[in-house]
């Protein structure tokens, strides 16, 4: 590259004219090598896009000779002017710091430019381009691995696209994608053209041109922008784990795009069930984009029926300890490779966690990671960073490693089978997460993670028969979940236009299911008993992110001036429970601590009864997290109740007066 670096002198530009023109390696003084142990010679393939600007030998001459003019006779001795040479010598060496400097960091955007043109989407750049200019909508299914969710948004910025949303199934997705993609656009986190959005936080500025956000705020974004006119291209990634928001997310594009021509749309899934999208899109063209999946060798481990070595536990980690004990045995440390761990919940990952953190400690081969949304950012980035040799990775996860999040070095898969679901509770008329067995193409996702780097090995720990049994693909949520907070919101969108019974549904949920949340909602006072038209209540509930009656609860309470217990329960079921999943019972001071909260009438008021002791003990001054330690509590939890509760207020009275001003 052609580099222009301002100088003085003639003898500093003639060395580095030589330099430049002939492209060869020049000789330096000899001198300067000695003095600053810098190379005697000096290559220009090291100088990369750099420029030291500094003023000229003439310039530097007429101020020292005007500070001294201000100075007495004995002040002026101190300033006497430095030679012309001497000068040039220092400008050299200023040349050489910043360009040594500047390799460190271009060697590093040199390898992850070439890692990027070895990714197997690099090779469709131009096709996705192109057609996206001549369709409206394109569907892109690419395997695991593929550099999909992070390349197409550089993509498409360099084709010239802006205003881009891309909505992502899971908030700890959207900020890693936010981190990636800034970090390979040269972009910093938070400041330039990448941003996130989700509940309560986000890095959107008035230069965003990429953001990554959640279906569900691309949702709500929709009940004050109807047309979505602040996006000019939207994203859809892994629309294939078919969640409540996904699937009313993509009725709502669909009608969406016949009023907003100028709209581009894409849907991103993986290589599951793509023709289902097509054709919900009038036929849209479909990219495949294939993996880059090496050999991968599957070995059923079904449990023995040997007796679990955690009393009270409800989950055996002996198996997943020796899948750790095989991998000692069998791979020499020195080879790398590192293990993911598919559990169901929080609880499994506790527990496995506990169990293999021990023999961590023993032979000082494994550090034991955990991945799951309820971890806060800095705990989730240690992921990605890679172990000391010698060393493995262990990830704990739930499924939020199965396609949102990819993590390079894995070479080995444990997969539990098994994964907890949003279910509907008859008796609590309320959801509630579900231990159930996953789908064959959820399990063969969970097994591409082992290829990705090299060949790899996947531990399923149930029985080929149990694989057999497997549904085909995981059943959409929308038919096996209530549908009250989705037809509160399609009601709310449209103004009444939109009939439940008849929406364009990507796989239509059955009529008994849509009857009955209608009727809920009529009960609620959120419908009006005969038009089932949506009332002011409804209104209300429709802009609060939570279950329909946690949200009647708020509003209700802030309207008989009985708010203030009610909107800290509501703020605690909103977030992740506060009591940490390490408590194991016992008869000593913890356990006596930690129960001292305990109420006869519910876990409501036991969690209301531990939050309102931890917020005494902030206003007292003490020392929270000592305080919280000794109970068990996670106390970043109880901080996240307080942002909840005043986001609650806040949003209670300001539709609190809406109400009052329209009666």
């Amino acid at each position: 590259m052609s580099t222009q670096t301002p100088t003085s002198g003639e003898a500093s530009k003639s060395n580095l004219a030589a330099t430049d023109a002939l492209g060869t390696p020049v000789d330096r003084s000899e001198t300067h090598g000695r003095r600053f142990n810098l190379p005697s010679t000096y290559h220009p393939k090291h100088r990369i896009n750099s420029s030291v600007v500094l003023p000229s030998y003439h310039t530097v001459s007429e101020r020292a000779r005007a500070r001294t003019r201000t100075h007495t006779y004995a002040h002026a001795q101190e300033h006497t002017q430095i030679s012309e040479s001497a000068y040039d010598s220092f400008v050299y060496h200023v040349e050489q710091y910043a360009h040594f400097l500047l390799t460190g960091t271009f060697r590093k955007l040199d390898t992850l430019r070439k890692a990027q043109a070895n990714l197997p989407i690099a090779s469709h750049n131009d096709e996705i381009v192109q057609l996206l200019k001549s369709n409206q909508v394109v569907v892109l299914a690419g395997d695991t691995g593929c550099g999909k969710s992070t390349q197409l948004p550089a993509y498409l910025l360099k084709a010239g696209y802006t205003d881009i949303a891309v909505t992502e199934p899971r908030r700890l997705a959207c900020i890693a994608l936010a981190k990636r993609v800034s970090y390979e656009t040269l972009n910093a986190f938070g400041e330039g053209e990448i941003a996130y959005q989700i509940r309560f936080e986000g890095t959107k500025t008035n230069k965003t041109k990429v953001v990554f956000l959640t279906e569900g705020l691309l949702l709500r974004q929709i009940v004050g922008d109807t047309t979505l006119s602040q996006y000019k291209v939207i994203v859809m990634d892994e629309v294939h784990e078919r969640n409540i928001n996904c699937d009313f997310l993509l009725g709502v594009i669909k009608s969406l795009l016949y009023g907003r021509p100028d709209l581009k749309f894409v849907v991103m899934s993986a290589t599951i069930n793509v023709d289902l999208f097509s054709q919900y899109f009038d036929n849209a063209p479909v990219l495949e984009v294939p993996g880059r999946l090496h050999p991968i060798e599957v070995k059923y481990l079904p449990p023995s029926d040997m007796p679990s070595q955690s009393r009270g536990a409800k989950i055996d980690p002996t198996p997943y300890l020796r899948v750790l004990q095989m991998i000692d045995m069998q791979f020499p440390p020195t080879e790398r490779g590192d293990v993911l761990i598919f559990l169901s919940g929080k609880f499994e990952i506790q527990t496995v966690g506990d169990a293999l953190r021990g023999y961590a400690e023993k032979n000082n081969r494994w550090i034991i990671l955990t991945l799951h949304a309820a971890l806060e950012h800095d705990q989730q980035d240690k992921v990605f960073h890679i172990p000391p040799d010698g060393v493995r990775k262990c990830i704990l996860s739930t499924n939020i490693a199965e396609t949102s999040v990819t993590i390079d070095g894995i070479r080995f898969v444990v997969d539990s089978g098994k994964v907890k679901e949003m279910a509907h509770d008859e008796l609590t008329k309320m959801q509630k997460l579900q231990e159930k067995w996953i789908s064959r193409a959820s399990a063969e996702q969970r097994k591409g993670r082992a290829g990705r780097t090299g060949p790899g090995i996947c531990y399923r720990l149930y029985s080929q028969e149990d694989y057999i049994d497997f549904e085909n693909y995981t059943v959409p949520e929308i038919q096996r979940t209530p549908l009250e907070g989705l037809i509160l919101q399609m009601k709310a969108l449209a103004d009444d236009d939109v009939n439940p019974r008849r929406f364009d549904f990507v796989e239509r949920p059955s009529d008994e299911a849509i009857e009955r949340s209608l009727e809920r909602l009529v009960d609620h006072g959120a419908l009006l008993m005969h038009t089932e038209r949506i009332s002011i209540l409804g209104r209300v509930l429709a802009r609060l992110p939570i279950d329909v009656s946690l949200g009647k609860m708020l509003v209700m309470g802030t309207t008989f001036h009985v708010s203030s217990n009610l909107l800290a329960v509501a703020a605690l079921f909103s977030v992740q429970s506060p009591f940490s999943l390490n408590h194991q019972p016992s008869y000593g001071e913890e356990y006596d601590a930690r129960h001292e909260f305990d109420s006869t009438q519910g876990d409501p008021l036991t969690l209301l009864a531990a939050y309102n002791a931890w917020l005494e003990v902030k206003l007292n001054g003490e020392n929270s997290k000592k305080w919280c330690h000794r109970r068990d509590l996670v106390c970043q939890f109880l901080v996240k109740r307080i942002a909840c509760t005043w986001i609650y207020v806040c949003v209670c009275l300001f539709w609190l007066h809406r109400v009052v001003a329209f009666v």
